[in-house]
Formats: structure tokens, C-alpha cells, sequence
């Protein structure tokens, strides 16, 4: 249960994607009020409509500063960021996009970001959603990786949270490419000071699943 005297951080994502920024979140602090809202029914974001996506991610924002009344929101999804960046308030953290970096991103972001190298790709965030506890994964990112040729980059940002929970395949297969992760950018300035000495986490979804449930709790080693 989440302690409503204290602050409260929601993450929100596609899916499973948003768990690497719960994690260094975790790690950081030991401690926090959390809430993480996995937008399931409509994984992958990267295939919508950026208006539909715009009024679904407005939608979410509002549940969750009514209902839950959160004091930070980070949007854990590059692809949601990009849509987003139009609409900048204080209590709202996107990811950050820099010019002169490759990003390994979606369809979508590439198509709101024009300005940016982005190589993207429309399948892999799905497949990591439904492979993530299964061996054949390394498997389905080489191939990935060997597609586009990233072996051979000199660095490239990881913009999916999905691609975050592989990053260790992405450094096994590129061992000489400096691999950045995007959520780094946009939380190393956060500004949160949690006193309490609990972690508490509220998990919400939008398709209804106990089994989702567990494997976010997996993640995160619970």
C-alpha cells in the first residue's frame, strides 16, 4: 500500500518497458512511493496515432493526479515522450532527445522527431514484452542488432525502456560501441527526496492480468 503522506513518483509505460527506470529509481533511493501504470491494452505505443496517443497519455496523467494524487509523473516511454514534448508542465519528466546521437527508437518517434538519426523498428519493443523471461530472446536482439548493424556503430542511445531490459545483450554483441540509456538523461536531475524508510509500489494496468502483475514484480526481483 502506498503511505499517502508521502510524495509519490508514477511511472507510466506501454508496458514492461518502464520497470528499468522503476529499478534505478530503487536503486537510487531504497526507498519512495511509487506508482507504475502499465498501459498494456494499448502495447506497443509505437504503432498509434500520435493524437490518439496525445489525448490516451492525457487521459492516464489525469487518473493518476485525481485519483492517486501523484507529485511527479515520468513518462517511461520514449515514444510517449516524443508525442508529449509539445506540452512540457514542471511535474511531467520525458525522455530527452540530443542532437548528434543515433537512437535506436520506434516508428513513431522517428516520425515526431524528423530532425533526429533515428534507426527504428516497429516489432522488437513487442517482442520483449512477450519474451522477456524466455532464453530465446538473446536470440531475437542479435538478430536485431546483426539487421541494422549496430555492431558496427561507434555509440547509439537505447530510446525504447524495452530495449533497456536487454541492455545487456545490446553491450554483449557491440562490445566496442559506447551504448547509452536514455532514461539516464532524463532522471539523472530529478528532484525527489524521499524520508520515508519503506518501498512502497502500486502496479496498475489497463488489460486486466494477475499474471502481469507477477512479471512486473519478477522484474524488479519481488
Amino acid at each position: 500500500m502506498l503511505n499517502k503522506l508521502k510524495p509519490t513518483i508514477a511511472i507510466i509505460d506501454s508496458g514492461i518497458g518502464g520497470i528499468s527506470i522503476l529499478k534505478q529509481l530503487i536503486e537510487r533511493y531504497h526507498c519512495g512511493n511509487y506508482v507504475y501504470f502499465a498501459d498494456n491494452l494499448y502495447m506497443p505505443y509505437g504503432r498509434l496515432k500520435k493524437k490518439f496517443l496525445q489525448k490516451r497519455l492525457n487521459s492516464i496523467i489525469n487518473i493518476l493526479k485525481e485519483k492517486y494524487k501523484v507529485d511527479k509523473i515520468i513518462i517511461a516511454c520514449n515514444t510517449a515522450s516524443a508525442v508529449l514534448k509539445e506540452f512540457p508542465t514542471r511535474d511531467i519528466i520525458t525522455m530527452n532527445f540530443i542532437d548528434n546521437y543515433t537512437y535506436i527508437a520506434t516508428p513513431l518517434t522517428k516520425k515526431t522527431l524528423p530532425n533526429l538519426n533515428i534507426i527504428s523498428n516497429g516489432t522488437l519493443a513487442k517482442k520483449i514484452e512477450a519474451n522477456i523471461f524466455n532464453p530465446k530472446l538473446e536470440k531475437i536482439t542479435l538478430k536485431f542488432i546483426k539487421r541494422y548493424k549496430l555492431d558496427n556503430l561507434n555509440s547509439f542511445v537505447l530510446g525504447c525502456t524495452h530495449y533497456e531490459l536487454v541492455e545487456e545483450i545490446f553491450r554483449k554483441y557491440c562490445p566496442n560501441s559506447k551504448i547509452y540509456l536514455n532514461s539516464q538523461f532524463a532522471i539523472k536531475d530529478l528532484d525527489y527526496e524521499p524520508d520515508d524508510e519503506n518501498l512502497s509500489i502500486l502496479f496498475l494496468q489497463s488489460r486486466q492480468s494477475k499474471n502481469y502483475i507477477d512479471k512486473l514484480n519478477k522484474l524488479i526481483g519481488r
